[in-house]
């Protein structure tokens, strides 16, 4: 499997050296490549997937245990997902700039593959897992520190709120006497790693989506939007101020 141009320039880019290039290119081969003639022969990122997205629950758990040693496991549980989901880790591909790597079929790249959040968030975790596999854990950790070290500020200058979905049934209760209407969009992924996107209604109108790896927590993201966009529209009937609600991270 011969590395091509653009992959060796990749290489360059990165603040380490790269000398296994089979590995380096299966990091970028998306399983719908294998049906092309070019794939033949090939294998999916899928693996690498797998054993770097638990590679990246390792890092920033231990990352924000010893960031917030004052907060409990069920709250870093919950920022842990904040930071770990797929359209935080798809923002991150595409500040490497792996999609302009990512080898997909003719039919995924019609459909925008590109630019699909899961798809970029798989090639993110990926190449996590090759740089494990080529430097070992304390280099893996080491860069994935430096990428999420600014996440995790942004953290802790805002606040940590988890209780949005009670805060939003209130407003929601007190402005028209009905409840928030939860409703699961999608729900994509091997069922080692799904993600849930899930749309919130206020009095019939949609307010908030969130996507996370759990259905309550995906609630949780789609609330806090909600509840943001609540709180902008009916300012004058609200003491607090109309950003409440922007502690938002990964809808």
């Amino acid at each position: 499997m011969k590395i091509t141009h653009s992959l060796e320039v990749f290489a360059s880019t990165l603040p380490f050296s790269f000398s296994d290039k089979d590995l380096l290119k299966k990091v970028f081969v998306h399983r719908s490549y294998l049906n092309e003639k070019e794939g033949s022969g090939l294998e999916s990122n899928e693996r690498l997937e797998f054993l770097g997205d638990a590679i990246l629950s390792n890092i920033v758990s231990h990352m924000l245990f010893r960031k917030h040693p004052g907060i409990n496991e069920g709250d870093l549980t919950k920022m842990r997902a904040r930071l770990v989901n797929r359209h935080a880790l798809a923002k991150l591909a595409l500040q490497l700039r792996l999609d302009a790597h990512l080898l997909l079929g003719k039919g995924e790249k019609r459909t925008g593959g590109h630019e699909n959040p899961t798809i970029l968030a798989g090639v993110f975790e990926a190449f996590v897992a090759a740089v494990y596999f080529h430097h070992g854990f304390h280099k893996a950790f080491d860069y994935i520190e430096v990428m999420f070290s600014p996440l995790l500020d942004c953290e802790l200058d805002e606040p940590v709120h988890f209780d949005y979905k009670p805060r939003l049934q209130e407003h929601s209760q007190r402005l028209f006497k009905e409840a928030p209407v939860y409703k699961l969009i999608s729900e994509e992924g091997p069922p080692h790693r799904k993600t849930f996107d899930i749309e919130v209604s206020v009095a019939g109108k949609a307010l908030g989506k969130g996507t996370a790896s759990k259905k309550k927590d995906a609630e949780q993201l789609a609330a806090g939007e909600a509840l943001k966009n609540l709180l902008e529209r009916f300012a004058e009937f609200f003491p607090e101020p109309a950003d409440a609600g922007t502690a938002v991270h990964g809808a």
